[in-house]
Formats: C-alpha cells, structure tokens, sequence
C-alpha cells in the first residue's frame, strides 16, 4: 500500500485524508554520537524509515509524520556535538505536536521511538495526553529491544549489544544506510564495570544517572559493529516490524 508521509503532501490532499486517517505515527529520535559507526542522526533516521514502513503496510490508516530530530541525550553528553533536550522541554514539544494532530480530527497518536533515552519522558506524554487532554497516544520502540531475543546465536554477536553495535548497524544497513560509515566500522570499548543492563547490573532494580563514556563505553559503541549485515538487519527489522504491527492492529481494534 502507499504510505502517506505527512511532509511531502499537500494541504488539499491531506484534508481530503484526514477523515480516513485513524492514528497519527510520529516518529521520535535524538541528535547524539553513535562511536565511530553511525551517524549522529541514527536514532532518528531508523524511527522515520520504519515508521514509513508501516505506513507502506497501513495505508490510509496511518498518517507518518515528520520525525521529531532531538530526544533525552544527556548520558551522551561527554561526547562533542550531542545536541539534548531538558525532560520538561522534551515532554511539552511531544504534547505540543499531539495536540495539534488532535484538533486536526486525528484520534489517536503513535509515537516510533528510536531511541532508549526518551522512554521515561514518553511514558510522561502518553499519560498526560491520557488524563489531562483526552488523547489516546501510545509509544513502541522499533529497535534491538523490540528484536533481540529473534538475534541468532550462531552469528557470534556480543552479549553487551545495542547502541552503535552489530544489532543496530545491522539493521541501518537494512533501512538507512545513508547512516552508516561502512569502510570505518570498529569495536566498542565496553567498559569492565558495565552497569547499563544485564542481569548483573547492579542498578537492575533501581536506577543511575549515568555517563555513557564512564559507564558504558568510551569510544561510544557497545558490540562490534563490524560483524553487522544488511541481511540480518533485514531480518531482524522485519521482527520488529511484525511486532508492532500487532500492537497497531490491537490499537485499530481495541481503542
């Protein structure tokens, strides 16, 4: 089906659709290093194809929107040029942006996240938006926490996998690879006292505002992206592609 990307329609055309749409998909990122890998825009390139992605399977039922380009990168802060939103800032600019789409008649808000560091906060908007405006708004990530436990085994991939590794990489290979700097691909240097996640992690039960080069990785990469594949990618992007279509269609039917 044709997707309906919301930046590269005109205004008769979108208020011809708007009627038939029934979710609004924004796609949400961040501006913030991704080691010597990928580019700082990965978080936000990967939620914008994927959101176009479902849009291809959804049709008219679905309204992508234009990716919102910054998110919650103060743990990626040590690193020179992450660009981060304070939380109450992130929180008001997502609200902003469903408001608007519901007074335009859209009835529900999806936002693809693709970035870990904006959960927290987007736990926040989807409530506030619930309680205090009326909106029914929802959130999914799209990324190795959707498809990790679909990784094979046989591939060798690092146990400390994510941000900037082969899962990630793999998967921008498969749908932005634009993103990728293919002839630089390097390991990352995980620190011995990883505390970001793991059943070992001894803030599994609590929390930590932690520093990515202190707490996890000092080059900024976790994995070894250099055993990353486009075909993996594509497999695995699929997963999560599955996944949330679920959640759509339950969405479609329940709310």
């Amino acid at each position: 089906m044709k997707a309906y990307i919301l930046e590269e329609m005109i205004h008769p055309e979108v208020k011809e659709l708007l009627p038939r749409v029934e979710i609004a998909v924004v796609p949400v990122g961040s501006c913030e290093q991704h080691g010597p890998n990928t580019t700082y825009n990965t978080d936000t390139a990967r939620a914008y194809a994927f959101s176009k992605q479902l849009g291809e399977r959804f049709g008219e039922k679905l309204l992508i929107c234009p990716p919102v380009t910054y998110g919650i990168s103060t743990h990626h802060m040590g690193f020179a040029g992450t660009i981060t939103l304070r939380p109450e800032t992130y929180i008001e600019l997502l609200k902003d942006i469903a408001v608007a789409l519901h007074k335009h008649g859209v009835k529900r808000i999806l936002f693809i996240n693709g970035h870990g560091g904006n959960t927290s906060s987007l736990n926040v908007v989807i409530n506030s938006l619930k309680y205090s405006y009326g909106i029914d708004a929802y959130y999914s990530g799209m990324g190795f926490g959707v498809f990790d436990d679909a990784v094979n085994p046989e591939l060798g991939w690092s146990e400390k996998r994510g941000h900037a590794s082969e899962s990630e990489t793999s998967q921008c290979l498969a749908i932005c690879p634009e993103c990728v700097r293919k002839d630089n691909l390097q390991k990352g240097e995980v620190v011995e006292n990883f505390v970001i996640r793991g059943k070992n992690n001894p803030f599994r039960y609590g929390g930590i505002a932690f520093q990515w080069e202190r707490d996890a990785s000092r080059n900024g990469a976790l994995g070894d992206a250099r055993k990353s594949s486009k075909e993996e990618g594509e497999r695995l992007n699929n997963v999560a592609l599955e996944r949330v279509s679920r959640m759509i269609e339950y969405i479609l039917e329940h709310y």
